[in-house]
């Protein structure tokens, strides 16, 4: 009785289970395609705050077109309005995520929590603490209960994930650059589930032994030291040592950010990111191995229990490996993977890709519905996806007894990597504006390459190390040099012309279309044309007509606009002139080997802008919070001309500087009050100083007193852009230039100093419009208060980048109306417009 109860319960079991894994093809025999289409639907409505009536009707739209679609099982479409409404549901802690700290800086305030996620730079440490907790008792409110903490001169701290930590610091809100096409870091954190950051000194800090619950994370710490200490003792070289780093134990802190730029211009930066190929590689080895094992055993070879207990066995070490790595989110997503594909080998059923990769992404949403946002999630599925559309492709019926031809074989080679990067082409171009073409050919060859020479001998020498560390070392040997053969290639393809191109960021329209258009011809069929050809023509026609508009709003704008950008602590505005020229005065700072506004703020920007040529770049002055960003702007976006003042700069920053700009082979052009007026696009634009050589300012502040200061002249209006120039500059310029110096708008002088702006100079412009760049809570208390004060006197109307994100004035010549993108500016004279982007 009991065996018979048994059996039907197993039976019952597996026929439940099987409805994840059906034999069946089309949407009838999938309905996880259902569940996961208003899982999706629910939590971008949810995310977006979309008004109940618009979101109820597009729910319904999708319930319609799923039973147009699945005519056999109209109900399985009912789903899509249920998980809809679950989707909105689970996504509503993170829709609306306030700010934690309200204090710009907070009080110091006494802390604890656990230790994760711990990286080396330098001398500092930088980790996560868990579950923050304060010395009153109360914690962060979830979902955002962490903090990221800088730990001063930490790599003398004996520490380990799962520790225990307790300080004393300063809470500080995360914060992004506020302009057009930025990156919102402080939302991307807080999915993350960190609400801050805050820097302290090791002295500062006392560490405790890991909770028993967490003792297990300090362990696989501790192994993960020990083998990449190993790494770096055997391989070739530190670089080879830093990616095998990467590539076994998932820790990246090593790879130097030019090596990092090198897969990504190949297109094979996902080789970095512990991923579907890595566990894939282990899955497949393991199991392998244990069917191996287990076909020796009698008993269960004879029940047919062999490859269910390979494929049990083989989730051991694939779970090991994901946690030994580190856990990242594309590890996840992997682990997530393989351990469907187990559990279907283990039924005896051939798992269904489609439905797998379903339930995959179902249960990541459903555990962490912010993940939908995440870049890598939607380029890992992308990816999976166009594959399953290619396999179908190849997918040819057949006589099981007979072999695939060579030509077969080849294909099924080639065609699937190349559809990868089809398919995830337009989300790269979306999120980081560039396209790969040399990546097609470099995967097909950079991916076995790494997958048999390198991964395989890594793998197997962590297996070895603990038992025979010589061994293991030639295999880490072994895989290094071959990692290095690997940096070669990469190299070679990296050189070859086009092969990386950096492109102006499309909108999400745009970028849903082009998907739309793709994947429209990738799941297609040799006899079936008709409807995706209309598709494609339908999205062709739609992208024609954007790019058309774009054309005729950037070449037949019959205005002037200035955008002062936010980058901090520093200076860049953007120039986009009636027909078309776009001029871009400064870059913002840059950090050698750590930050760089011009990567991270005015490349996205102009971007987004649709900029990738500019007709001139103006470098003001030689110091760092005006040139530093620039050198990443030389080196990848094409400039025509570079105009500089007659003074050359001084130090490393100015010898990089220099050598991007003779690498790009741009004109350089160097500019005094002596030079000509300059007429573009019917703007005048005159050079006011400084006095040509050898003549100038020397002493303290000449670098400042020495920059360039260019007025722009349209219309009815004029406009000052003023650099850096001090006191002694403006003196100058009210004994020289006297009434050229009047202005509708101006950039205020040094950021709003006190060491600029004098009331004479002042009295002289007259602007009604003063734009401060200034970065948030700057150590140097920019702009000064008796300077704002100053200009609000004078009847103009101040904006600043540090509250106000990105301030755009423009002008057609008889009217001006100003743009921020953030709060509304202040008000302004009643002749003047304003409107909000």
């Amino acid at each position: 009785m009991f065996g018979r109860t048994s059996v039907y319960h197993t039976h019952r079991v597996r026929e439940t289970v099987l409805f994840l894994f059906p034999a069946m093809s089309g949407l009838d025999g999938r309905p996880l395609l259902f569940v996961l289409t208003g899982l999706v639907a629910g939590i971008l409505t949810g995310h977006a705050h979309t008004p109940v009536p618009v979101s109820g009707g597009l729910f319904l739209a999708l319930t319609a077109c799923g039973m147009l679609a699945a005519p056999g099982r109209r109900l399985s479409a009912l789903l899509i309005p249920l998980c809809a409404l679950a989707g909105s549901w689970l996504i509503a802690p993170w829709a609306d995520l306030p700010e934690p700290v309200t204090e710009a800086p907070s009080a110091p305030r006494v802390l604890s929590g656990r230790i994760e996620h711990i990286r080396l730079q330098d001398r500092d440490l930088k980790c996560t603490l868990r579950d923050v907790r304060f010395k009153n008792g109360h914690g962060l409110a979830p979902p955002c209960t962490g903090i990221r903490l800088i730990i001063k001169k930490g790599c003398t701290l004996a520490v380990a994930e799962g520790m225990h930590l307790t300080t004393r610091c300063r809470l500080r809100p995360f914060t992004s650059f506020n302009n057009p096409g930025r990156f919102d870091y402080r939302r991307h954190m807080m999915q993350k589930g960190v609400a801050a950051w805050a820097v302290v000194k090791a002295d500062d800090v006392t560490l405790s032994p890991a909770h028993p619950v967490h003792r297990w994370k300090s362990a696989l710490h501790h192994a993960r030291g020990r083998i990449e200490k190993a790494l770096f003792a055997h391989a070739p070289t530190p670089r080879s040592g830093a990616l095998l780093c990467a590539l076994l134990t998932g820790n990246r802190a090593h790879v130097s950010p030019s090596l990092r730029d090198l897969f990504t211009h190949t297109g094979t930066a996902h080789l970095l990111a512990i991923s579907g190929l890595h566990l894939g590689i282990v899955a497949t080895v393991f199991y392998v191995l244990f069917t191996g094992m287990f076909s020796h055993w009698e008993r269960p070879l004879i029940k047919g229990h062999t490859q269910m207990l390979a494929a049990a066995a083989t989730l051991v070490p694939v779970l090991l490996y994901a946690l030994l790595s580190g856990m990242a989110p594309s590890t996840q997503r992997a682990l997530t993977a393989a351990c469907l594909v187990m559990g279907a080998l283990a039924l005896h059923e051939e798992a269904d890709l489609p439905t797998t990769l379903a339930l995959a992404a179902i249960a990541i949403l459903v555990s962490h519905p912010p993940a939908l946002f995440a870049v890598s999630f939607q380029l890992s599925f992308a990816a999976v996806g166009a594959i399953l559309a290619s396999l179908a492709q190849l997918r040819t019926p057949r006589n099981p007894m007979t072999q695939r031809t060579f030509r077969q074989r080849v294909l099924l080679f080639i065609i699937p990597p190349c559809f990868a990067s089809f398919g995830t082409a337009p989300l790269v171009w979306y999120h980081f504006g560039y396209a790969s073409p040399i990546g097609l050919l470099a995967n097909l060859i950079l991916v076995p390459m790494t997958s048999f020479g390198v991964i395989l001998p890594g793998l197997a020498g962590v297996l070895i190390l603990p038992l025979c560390a010589p061994l293991a070392g030639l295999l880490f040997a072994l895989a290094g040099y071959i990692l290095e053969g690997t940096i070669q290639g990469a190299s070679l393809f990296a050189a070859v012309p086009g092969g990386y191109l950096l492109l102006p960021r499309p909108g999400l329209a745009t970028t849903l279309l082009v998907m739309i258009l793709l994947f429209s011809l990738l799941l297609s069929t040799p006899h079936k044309r008709k409807g995706p050809l209309l598709i494609a023509i339908f999205c062709l026609l739609l992208l024609g007509q954007r790019a058309t508009t774009a054309y005729m709003h950037r070449h037949h704008n019959p205005t002037l606009r200035v955008t002062v950008l936010d980058v901090g602590q520093g200076s860049a505005a953007v120039l986009a002139f009636p027909k078309g020229k776009r001029w871009l005065v400064d870059g913002g700072f840059a950090w050698p080997g750590r930050y760089d506004v011009g990567r991270f703020a005015v490349g996205p920007y102009l971007q987004a802008a649709q900029i990738t040529t500019l007709d001139a770049v103006v470098l003001t002055h030689p110091e760092s919070d005006h040139m530093g960003g620039l050198i990443h702007i030389l080196k990848n976006f094409t400039v025509k001309t570079l105009f500089l003042g007659p003074r050359p700069g001084r130090g490393a920053l100015w010898n990089r500087f220099d050598e991007a700009a003779t690498r790009c082979g741009t004109r350089i052009v160097h500019l005094t009050d002596r030079s000509p007026p300059m007429d573009v696009e019917g703007v005048h634009i005159t050079c006011l100083h400084p006095e040509a050589l050898p003549k100038g300012f020397t002493g303290d502040g000449s670098v400042n007193n020495n920059s360039l200061v260019l007025r722009l002249a349209y219309g009815d209006h004029r406009f000052l852009l003023t650099g850096d120039i001090m006191e002694k500059a403006e003196d100058r310029l009210l004994a020289d230039a006297g009434d050229a110096l009047k202005a509708n708008v101006m950039v205020v002088p040094h950021h709003g100093s006190r060491s600029s702006s004098t009331r004479a100079f002042l009295a002289r412009v007259t602007p009604s419009i003063g734009v401060i760049s200034a970065g948030q809570t700057n150590r140097y208390g920019l702009p000064h208060t008796e300077v704002m004060e100053r200009y609000l006197r004078a009847g103009c109307a101040l904006y600043r980048t540090d509250l106000h994100g990105a301030v755009t004035i423009e002008s057609n010549g008889v009217s001006l109306s100003v743009s921020t993108f953030l709060a509304p500016p202040p008000p302004f004279p009643s002749s003047l417009t304003w409107t909000q982007p």
